[in-house]
């Protein structure tokens, strides 16, 4: 399936200025664990420079039609979403400290990670582009968030670990698109150019 998604890519690549092993670069962990609804979360946080001259070269590509006063100035995957947690994990008496020891005993900022491609997500009017991932290091946190949820008395069947869609947010041209809000997969389905970093 992989194979046949990266062939079907259109012929034409972006390139930004960085060496492609910058998006590797081990970057600190930041903890997430804000009082507001979409304020706790987990991520793994990545080198940001590739990623911004990523979005320069994408903007330019596109006739400068990326939001600008959103931008990113930070680069990171998702492992926890901000939904997840206050409507799953949470509930079921997980806490935030609890996701962030978890990351942190597995290493998190030292997950293996693999871009994959270019991704373009759409809605009426509005698009998003993003790096699509692959990592099992990073699912296996959620695995591990998981059983661990499990424990504590959560449904089974109210959070699925495999229910992952890792990318890094380059930019887009109104606001970045969700699953959750707007039907918007973030998987290699939606691969839309190769990339070189």
């Amino acid at each position: 399936m992989r194979l046949l998604l990266l062939a079907l890519l259109t012929s034409c690549s972006l390139y930004s200025t960085s060496k492609k092993s910058e998006i590797y670069k081990k970057v600190g962990f930041i903890t997430h664990n804000g009082a507001g609804k979409y304020e706790s979360y987990l991520q793994m946080n990545i080198f940001f420079a590739p990623v911004k001259s990523l979005f320069k070269d994408l903007d330019q590509d596109l006739y400068n039609s990326l939001s600008k006063k959103n931008a990113r100035k930070e680069a990171h995957i998702t492992v926890i979403t901000p939904v997840e947690y206050r409507q799953i994990l949470e509930p079921a008496g997980m806490t935030m400290d609890r996701v962030n020891q978890i990351a942190l005993e597995m290493n998190i900022q030292n997950s293996d990670f693999e871009v994959i491609c270019l991704g373009k997500g759409e809605t009426t009017g509005q698009s998003t582009y993003f790096l699509v991932i692959e990592s099992e290091d990073l699912l296996n946190i959620r695995r591990t968030i998981f059983k661990e949820y499990v424990k504590l008395g959560g449904k089974p069947s109210r959070f699925d670990p495999e229910l992952f869609y890792p990318h890094i947010t380059v930019g887009y041209t109104h606001r970045d698109l969700h699953l959750e809000s707007d039907g918007v997969y973030k998987g290699m389905n939606s691969c839309w150019r190769k990339v070189q970093l």
